[in-house]
């Protein structure tokens, strides 16, 4: 197989936006919205938070699902397509499936408790199976994959774009494709991808984790990598990008969004939400490129510990702000608190995961060699 030159922005990057998810989730503990989920709820609606959520939430999953198609690219340059299979097997429908039965029925659990409804664990643990999930959000203690959807999507994802993403890498250099790339690099023609995900948005499924958008967004990372000329031409638009991006989520969060359904307003809005998303993650990827393409001991560390952190964080966010939000202390000392010791404990059983084969097995951990690997993550730092 042809050799790729690494490419440590995206790892930083991945890095970076997969550990977000504890402070964004720990946000939306006070934002009292019922659509804004997570599994304990303090009792008070914060502002600045509920702001701060829905900026993180306009390019958070687009970064990540572009990044992840991006990692597919890397990875089918050194794997054949059934090693490739099997790597996503054991790296994400395995430790989706073990969250889904171990971790999940915890959170919902607490969340049942902390709204007094009463019970036993082992009656929710039954009913969490068995039990009509409606929403799939599990708020009603039926089964829900919680924050390992994303995990289930790239798997579903992988597979499902693999003949598509094969086909591509061969004929990677056909007259049509060498075409595509020089249009896209003239200045600001990128953005013009919004309207296939615009389009797709369209379809009614599943709400804020349209599968069609998520795909369409994972397939756009993967080609972006099919020819230098998309990542130079990110580069050189990467500040209007930033700026536009501020602009964009600005106005977006500043104008009406009640519109009828097909009318020529609604349309249009539908195209200015999806560059809201889109526009702000190619501004990402090019400043990462430019300040970031570098590896280092703390990003060796990370990027290995943020996949785990990942699928643990939830549980134990949850249970860290079922204990805090009754503290007698103001919302920023319960936000710093949670966030502060979700971190900690999360990495501290990383330590603990990475050092037994059965759990590192469960949780896509590869196995600990002391010689090799940073051995503490105070060391790294």
């Amino acid at each position: 197989m042809d050799k790729v030159k690494r490419r440590y922005d995206i790892d930083w990057l991945r890095t970076l936006g997969v550990l977000l998810v504890i402070p964004f989730h720990s946000l939306i503990i006070f934002n009292l919205n019922p659509w804004a989920v997570v599994y304990i709820k303090d009792t008070t609606n914060v502002n600045l938070f509920i702001i701060l959520g829905n900026i993180i939430h306009r390019f958070h999953m687009p970064l990540l699902f572009m990044l992840a198609g991006m990692s597919v690219y890397f990875s089918l340059q050194s794997r054949t397509k059934n090693h490739f299979i099997v790597e996503r097997i054991k790296k994400l429908l395995v430790p989706a499936i073990f969250g889904c039965i171990a971790l999940n029925p915890i959170m919902t659990y607490i969340y049942l408790i902390s709204t007094n409804q009463n019970g036993t664990f082992v009656a929710h643990l039954v009913n969490f199976f068995i039990k009509n999930p409606g929403d799939l959000s599990g708020i009603n203690g039926g089964f829900t994959p919680a924050h390992l959807w994303f995990i289930i999507y790239l798997f579903a994802f992988s597979l499902f774009g693999l003949p598509l993403f094969v086909q591509i890498k061969k004929y990677s250099s056909r007259n049509f494709l060498l075409k595509i790339a020089g249009f896209f690099e003239k200045p600001f023609m990128l953005i013009l991808i919004v309207i296939p995900v615009t389009l797709l948005s369209a379809i009614d499924i599943l709400d804020d984790k349209n599968p069609f958008v998520y795909f369409a967004t994972f397939f756009i990372g993967y080609f972006l990598l099919t020819n230098e000329k998309y990542q130079e031409a990110i580069n050189r638009d990467k500040w209007v990008y930033l700026v536009l991006s501020i602009i964009l989520i600005f106005i977006h969060f500043n104008i009406p969004t009640d519109f009828t359904p097909w009318s020529c307003k609604w349309i249009l809005y539908g195209f200015f939400d999806s560059t809201t998303r889109i526009v702000p993650v190619f501004a990402l990827i090019g400043i990462g490129n430019r300040f970031m393409n570098k590896n280092s001991r703390v990003l060796e560390y990370l990027s290995k510990a943020s996949f785990p952190v990942y699928i643990i964080h939830m549980l134990i966010n949850t249970i860290v702000g079922f204990f805090v939000i009754k503290l007698g202390l103001g919302v920023g000392f319960k936000y710093t608190l949670i966030v502060a010791i979700t971190f900690t404990t999360s990495f501290a059983l990383y330590e603990i995961i990475r050092r037994n084969k059965i759990l590192g097995f469960l949780f896509a951990v590869k196995p600990f060699n002391r010689k090799s690997e940073v051995i503490n993550f105070s060391k790294a730092l």
